[in-house]
């Protein structure tokens, strides 16, 4: 019994050890490029050694470190570190790309006690530096360190020396000390010792836009200065910002245009971004609204500025809410795509042309027009049309009144009994040949009709004409015409009574007659 549970002991023990095992291998490909790992196979052995895993730096030295974090390229790759270190070791790639050598040493060009050794274990590759010497690999380490902090030192000189934006700096009494090629091209261009005040500047850190003055120009040059503090100073860095500060003002000139242009128009003008928010109004906005200005210049939505039009009674009343809310959809719809234009007629007797105009961008605006006086005198003239026309169809006499070219302008109920026209006929489009071909066919012939049509037809002061026909019953018409304002003509036709019962015996109508029309 005491055997089995040796036996069940020694199992456990070297389960959890093999799963410990397995952790810290998961652990091990983990490990971030730029900080050192705890899992490294020889971390406590001097000099340079990298461990890759496939193309990927798993693991390295102190000093391997060092040379990562000073290099100007990431040496966390496997093609980087060989090309960095193939300028000491030139046969490094071939022997890398030859894998039926496990493992070889190459010596450097350079100096001969310094060799590099590789040992590869399925996808593990480990590099190492090396010399003859205790302190040769930790030397060769430094050198490598050092030329890529010279190579990056350079690099970060050329690009503040040729960058474009201006770079400079000074001690704490504002003393140049050093600065670049854009500084010193801004100083010849302005033929000034020191083109900013340090009274704008500032000594301590921060930013400021400084204005500077050119001496052919009346336009300023503005640059946007940012000041870093320095252990020998101050570094300066000034980026050109005139173009941006025109356009700036250029922007605000024609808003201001526009913003006067809109305040002396007699149409209210509200303009709503993509967002469906106010943006813009004129004072004929709010005069016509009767709105708020703290309402309106807080940007309210559409639908804010219509539910309050709609409780100020600035909008039609519909038949219910639902009606509102459609209402308010295709308004804003409409107006979006600029098929919005309605008349509003409000309870008060005022009607307002609301229309819709797209801008770019999703936005749109709405424009009010005052047009009461309009509509108004509109209805005056319909109803002063109805008007003359009632009075005319009260007139016994048969009266049609034509225009200087000719088209009948109106006639009366008696005109159209007399000539058998149908009322539906009243609305049509006639003119004169028709309507005298008319007068011909009910009347017997006569040479009258020429001369009433050259009456209507001619030009100028003319006077009163008159003359009378037969109509084909045997009824006696008697014709005028008498001109009127406009160069149109009023021609009126008036039927004589019989004035003895022979006489209308008379004028009934002929049998012959009617035969020889046929």
């Amino acid at each position: 019994m005491l055997m089995h549970v040796a036996e069940l002991g020694a199992i456990l023990v070297a389960a959890i050890v093999g799963a410990g095992v397995i952790i810290a291998l998961l652990q091990s490909k983990k490990v971030h490029v730029n900080q050192p790992a705890s899992t490294f196979d020889a971390k406590d052995e001097a000099g340079t050694i990298f461990l890759f895993c496939g193309d990927d730096l798993i693991d390295a030295t102190g000093d391997a470190w060092t040379m990562v974090n000073h290099g100007t390229n990431n040496l966390s790759d496997l093609d980087t570190m060989v090309a960095r270190l193939s300028k000491a070791f030139p046969d490094l790639k071939d022997k890398l790309a030859d894998l039926t050598a496990p493992e070889f040493r190459i010596a450097s060009r350079s100096d001969p006690t310094v060799f590099l050794e590789a040992k590869r274990s399925n996808d593990r590759l480990r590099i190492s530096l090396n010399s003859a010497e205790s302190h040769a690999g930790t030397c060769a380490t430094h050198q490598l360190s050092q030329d890529a902090r010279s190579a990056h030192e350079v690099l970060m000189h050329d690009i503040t020396v040729h960058s474009p934006q201006l770079v400079w700096h000074e001690d704490r009494d504002g003393g140049l000390l050093w600065a670049n090629n854009a500084y010193a091209s801004l100083r010849r261009q302005l033929d000034m010792t020191v083109p900013f005040d340090h009274a704008k500047i500032g000594l301590t850190a921060g930013t400021h836009r400084v204005a500077v003055k050119q001496p052919h120009d009346a336009k300023d040059r503005w640059f946007d200065i940012t000041t870093v503090e320095h252990a020998d100073g101050l570094l300066h860095f000034a980026t050109d910002t005139t173009e941006s500060v025109r356009a700036e003002s250029a922007k605000k000139e024609f808003i201001g245009t526009l913003g006067r242009t809109f305040a002396e128009l007699s149409i209210g003008l509200a303009i709503f971004d993509k967002h469906r928010l106010l943006t813009l109004f004129n004072p004929a906005f709010l005069d016509m609204t009767n709105l708020p200005f703290d309402f309106l210049s807080n940007s309210p939505a559409i639908d804010t500025v219509l539910d309050r039009l709609r409780e100020l009674r600035m909008m039609p009343e519909p038949k219910d809410y639902v009606s509102w809310r459609e209402q308010f959809t295709a308004l804003e719809s409409g107006a979006k795509d600029g098929t919005y234009s309605k008349n509003w007629t409000l309870a008060d007797g005022q009607t307002y042309r609301v229309t819709g105009r797209p801008y770019p961008d999703g936005a749109f605006a709405l424009l009010f027009e005052d047009i009461s006086a309009e509509v108004s005198l509109t209805r005056r003239f319909r109803l002063d049309i109805e008007t003359g026309q009632a009075v005319l169809d009260t007139l016994s006499d048969a009266i049609a009144v034509f225009s200087s070219a000719g088209t009948l302008v109106m006639s009366n109920r008696a005109y159209a009994a007399l000539w058998s026209h149908r009322p539906e006929h009243v609305l049509e489009h006639r003119i004169l040949s028709s309507e005298m071909k008319t007068w011909q066919d009910h009347c017997i012939p006569s040479p009258i009709w020429n001369d009433m049509r050259d009456f209507i037809q001619q030009l100028g002061a003319r006077q009163p004409w008159a003359d009378s026909a037969l109509l084909d019953d045997g009824r006696h018409l008697n014709c005028h015409a008498n001109p009127i304002a406009g160069g149109m003509t009023m021609v009126r036709f008036a039927i004589s009574q019989p004035k003895r019962p022979e006489i209308r015996k008379l004028m009934l109508p002929d049998p012959a007659i009617q035969a020889m029309k046929r």
